[in-house]
């Protein structure tokens, strides 16, 4: 019994829809039963005309599912797909039986958070009379996903698959085969879980065949982050450099949270964004001139089990400003925000003859300021409120510079190009900071064609 790695999770309407589905690319195909109009229809259908193995299940309203039958009729509709081709059956780990000729997965779902038993919750399901066992929980803060690796590092009795639920848990299908874990489930068109990462995302985005137990992760340290292009980039990157890294999202509401965990679920460093590039600085061990010349962290990378803070954000804006040929010597910059962003962009800027730093109480009032350069350095406008501008009106500026890059031509963009003013996309800074990231954690040259702005 081999492991299965990837597999799509079905939500059908019908058994049509089963049968007509894109299963390229994946090892096996769970089918939720449950979201059948009729969920007893599906017992004369043979699964095993299907290209990959088949997972059934049929999970009851009581257990999470959509099914409304008794327990006993659950058990009938998996046992009639064991018998017509089913590879495995999933059902909760309290009523595990021996299901012939598939091997049972003996599940535990909780979809509120990730319990304080639940070791000893593991171990029913592994005493369970099945052949698999499961453990699928919400993920609420890192130190449940340092608890779900942590159980795939124990010797275990039999195969065991974990899934981590929600945005936070993200990183458990991605790297969870590469620790052990059974199967990882992806999405289909809907998700069967929350947090599910579609196909495409597990194979073209991360990389999933890529990473090994030996890969180092990354990713990037934010709240949000589900707008984050960097995981496209950098695993385009590694893939391409044949380097052993694989970078993912790492949304964190909590960074004392985050930092206590980030080493033992195996991080080997990451981006930083908002909001947390400064509140980075009193985790590190040491600083960078970079990172202490701005007062923030925007990259982080391990040496010798110590974490050392960098700074990208001043390369990338000077790279941006340099790419409309911008000299800040003797001219007058107004920076809208006080963050990270911003304290790269004075940074910068330094040779400047005045820079005025507005918080963002008060950027309504950038557009009049008098300046040759107005940066945004907010998320204002950042995907998806792609409609927002922190300006509105005329802009006295002759450049405007605005660091988000998600869209990468943003409202603010838009009306200063309208007004004939020299615009400077954050997609230029996002590359330029991103290849420097690419150099501080592999100590090797970026790859231009796929760090380029153009």
């Amino acid at each position: 019994m081999g492991s299965e790695k990837l597999c799509v999770s079905l939500t059908p309407g019908s058994l049509d829809d089963v049968f007509a589905s894109d299963v390229s690319g994946v090892d096996c195909l769970e089918v939720r039963l449950d979201y059948l109009k009729n969920p007893k229809q599906s017992k004369e259908a043979r699964w095993d005309r299907l290209p990959v193995p088949v997972i059934a299940t049929c999970r009851g309203k009581e257990r999470g599912g959509l099914f409304e039958g008794t327990i006993e009729d659950e058990v009938d509709i998996l046992q009639a797909a064991a018998r017509n081709g089913a590879k495995y059956v999933d059902i909760d780990y309290r009523f595990a039986r021996p299901m012939p000729p598939a091997d049972v997965i003996a599940s535990y779902h909780n979809f509120e958070e990730t319990p304080g038993n639940l070791v000893d919750i593991v171990n029913q399901a592994f005493a369970a009379n099945a052949a698999i066992a499961k453990v699928a929980t919400q993920v609420n803060r890192w130190a449940d996903n340092r608890r779900l690796f942590d159980l795939l590092a124990q010797t275990n009795p039999k195969p065991l698959i974990i899934s981590g639920m929600g945005e936070i848990g993200q990183i458990t299908r991605i790297a969870g085969p590469s620790r052990g874990s059974f199967l990882s489930y992806a999405a289909s068109t809907r998700q069967a879980a929350p947090g599910q990462l579609t196909v495409p995302e597990m194979l073209d985005t991360y990389k999933f065949r890529r990473i090994r137990r030996s890969t180092r992760l990354l990713g990037i340290l934010g709240m949000p982050v589900s707008h984050s292009l960097s995981p496209v980039l950098h695993n385009r990157a590694f893939e391409l450099s044949n380097l052993d890294f694989a970078y993912v999202k790492l949304p964190a509401p909590d960074v004392n949270d985050f930092m206590e965990n980030a080493r033992a679920v195996g991080l080997a460093g990451f981006s930083v964004t908002i909001p947390h590039k400064i509140s980075m600085l009193p985790f590190m061990s040491r600083l960078t001139p970079a990172a202490t010349a701005v007062g923030a962290v925007n990259t982080v990378s391990d040496e010798n089990g110590t974490w050392i803070g960098d700074n990208t954000d001043v390369h990338g804006v000077e790279m941006a400003l340099q790419s409309v040929g911008f000299r800040a010597q003797g001219r007058k910059v107004v920076i809208m925000g006080r963050g990270g962003g911003a304290k790269a962009a004075v940074a910068a800027v330094k040779d400047a003859a005045e820079v005025r730093v507005l918080p963002r109480t008060e950027v309504s009032a950038a557009g009049s300021a008098r300046c040759d350069l107005l940066i945004n350095a907010t998320p204002v406008g950042m995907f998806p409120k792609v409609e927002d501008s922190p300006v509105t009106g005329p802009i006295a500026a002759d450049v405007v510079f605005d660091m988000v890059y998600n869209p990468a031509t943003t409202m603010l963009l838009r009306v200063a190009a309208s007004q004939g003013k020299t615009t400077v996309p954050g997609t230029r800074m996002f590359f330029a900071q991103a290849a420097r990231q690419f150099e501080i954690w592999t100590k090797q040259p970026a790859p231009r064609e796929v760090y380029a702005s153009e």
